[in-house]
C-alpha cells in the first residue's frame, strides 16, 4: 500500500474513534487520537510537499515549521493538550478545542 494511502487509512481510523470517545465522554481518549489525526494531516502535507515525514515529534515540528507553518502553527498550539493527556483530566472544553483545531487543519491542507 502506498504511504499516503496508509496516512489517509490511519487520519479517518483516528477521527473515527475520537469521535466515538467524545461520544462517551473519554476526553482524554479523544485528544490523543484528535491529536494522532493532526499528526497524519501533518505527515501527509510534508510527504507531498518534500517527500519526507519526521521520525519523531521534534523532526516532525522542525520540518513544518519549514515547510508548512500553517500546520506548524496548529500543531504547536495543540501539543500541550496532547502532552496534558496524559497525566491530567481534559475537560470537554479542551477535547472540543483540539477538534475543532483538527478540523482546521484538515480544510488548510494542500488535497482535502
Amino acid at each position: 500500500m502506498h504511504e499516503q494511502d496508509v496516512i489517509e487509512r490511519n487520519f479517518k481510523e483516528y477521527m473515527e474513534i475520537a469521535e466515538y470517545s467524545m461520544s462517551k465522554g473519554k476526553y482524554n481518549a479523544a485528544v490523543i487520537l484528535y491529536y494522532k489525526a493532526l499528526v497524519e494531516i501533518c505527515d501527509g502535507e510534508l510527504l507531498k510537499r518534500v517527500n519526507k515525514i519526521g521520525t519523531n515529534h521534534t523532526e516532525r515540528f522542525i520540518l513544518l515549521e519549514k515547510y508548512a507553518p500553517e500546520l506548524y502553527a496548529v500543531a504547536s498550539r495543540l501539543f500541550r493538550f496532547y502532552r496534558d493527556s496524559y497525566n491530567k483530566e481534559i475537560t470537554e472544553t479542551i477535547a472540543k478545542l483540539v477538534k475543532k483545531e483538527v478540523e482546521h487543519a484538515q480544510r488548510i491542507r494542500t488535497i482535502g
